[in-house]
């Protein structure tokens, strides 16, 4: 078999990646004819690599991106690195109807740290979370792979436990005015019985209630109540308290950010 039956067949069985490995075992041919091969190929815009020993093959259509979209090949570079991951923040956001906003970057969520990647036009970037099982996910499947996603509720939470990955409250509203019609108000309150951080819920229960989306709102306020001791919070962690800063009582915050929603 040749090199080129070999990518056509990966195609056929439904992949649109491969390893180094996976073709020695396959083709039964030396490392370095291997590479020989792969090398004719990128030089070609037909293969690329974005991480040591791991090839995405590009169709013509997607020649001109220079790789395939994120969504496709991630999965099954999870798989190559052995990580467990879920496609987070904005970009899960996307998923879940939250499309009025532009994601330039695919985000990422993984346990460890590991430097963005950049293929072709595509940039990925991972973001640390060592409580990486916590958030809720589920699977959507692409035209190519199947994709592990944080659910409307894990992104909810997720963007307000990552504001500066997010963007910021204000990029988190405009997120949010979209977003909060695919959450399930029981969804999320499990999420947060479940959570032992409550700031997150803090802010999400005020942002809520300002995009208009009250019984989600609702549904924090009444857990948030039967909480023993619930300490006031920046609503902008780091952003200074001016004179203007007012206290909500209602979600323990002090506003030291004032909210525009784009929507």
């Amino acid at each position: 078999m040749g090199f080129d039956e070999y990518i056509q067949e990966v195609m056929k069985n439904g992949k649109c990646t491969f390893s180094i490995e996976d073709a020695l075992v396959r083709l039964k041919k030396s490392r370095k004819a291997i590479f020989s091969s792969t090398e004719h190929l990128v030089a070609r815009k037909e293969l690329v690599s974005p991480a040591r020993g791991f090839y995405v093959i590009v169709p013509p259509e997607y020649q001109i991106l220079g790789c395939l979209p994120a969504e496709y090949f991630i999965p099954y570079l999870m798989e190559y690195w052995k990580y467990k991951y879920y496609a987070c923040l904005l970009t899960a956001a996307k998923y879940h109807g939250a499309s009025h906003q532009a994601v330039m970057v695919f985000q990422v969520m993984i346990e460890g740290r590991r430097p963005p990647i950049v293929c072709g036009r595509v940039k990925v970037k991972f973001i640390s979370n060592k409580n990486l099982t916590f958030t809720p996910t589920q699977i959507i499947t692409t035209r190519m792979s199947m994709l592990t996603v944080s659910t409307p509720e894990g992104t909810a939470m997720d963007l307000l436990n990552y504001p500066h990955q997010s963007v910021g409250l204000n990029h988190i509203a405009t997120v949010l005015a979209e977003l909060h019609e695919s959450m399930n108000p029981e969804e999320l309150l499990a999420l947060a019985e479940k959570s032992s951080s409550f700031a997150w819920q803090q802010r999400l229960g005020y942002l809520l209630e300002i995009v208009g989306a009250n019984k989600l709102a609702e549904v924090l306020k009444k857990h948030l109540s039967k909480q023993k001791r619930l300490d006031y919070i920046l609503l902008t962690p780091g952003r200074k308290v001016t004179k203007q800063s007012k206290k909500n009582n209602t979600w323990k915050l002090i506003e030291n950010t004032k909210i525009e929603s784009d929507i």
